[in-house]
């Protein structure tokens, strides 16, 4: 039985295992500041981002990417507002991994994005994001090794 760093296998099922840092640090963020502006008489401001950072908390618990590979199917639930869909392997068309960089070099974000066609439609969905490409291409690698994409290559 194999590990993987990115998902925890529970029976038949892999669950992507959300990388709570980045969540983390973005709510504590808007707390501090939530607190400041509540402190310099900005009482509503404060509120506002005392509600982001209960949203940010909310969907980091409400995002799911489950594989389940006898059924050969996908689960997506993006967050808290948005319905949990069901893709079939035979609809997935490639993954996609997009870099964001400042000031044109420096990468300080790497996503790895999941796409679908369904009837003649497109979805996609972010499973994951790391700090660097390496961290993105073992994502990538369990991914497909869940999926088993690269058996039918000969």
């Amino acid at each position: 039985m194999k590990t993987y760093q990115f998902y925890k296998e529970e029976g038949n099922l892999f669950i992507f295992k959300n990388q709570p840092i980045f969540s983390s640090v973005l709510a504590i963020i808007m707390l501090v500041i939530a607190g400041v502006s509540y402190k310099y008489n900005f009482p509503l401001m404060g509120w506002f981002l005392v509600a982001l950072a209960i949203l940010i908390i909310a969907n980091f618990f409400a995002k799911k990417f489950v594989i389940d590979p006898q059924q050969q199917t996908i689960t997506c639930k993006p967050s808290v507002f948005v319905a949990a869909k069901t893709y079939s392997f035979q609809d997935f068309t490639n993954f996609e991994v997009l870099a964001m960089k400042y000031l044109g070099f420096i990468t300080t974000n790497v996503f790895l994005n999941i796409h679908f066609e369904v009837n003649g439609k497109e979805a996609k969905f972010m499973i994951g994001q790391t700090l660097t490409h390496k961290g993105i291409q073992k994502m990538v690698n369990e991914t497909e090794d869940i999926m088993r994409l690269n058996e039918n290559i000969r």
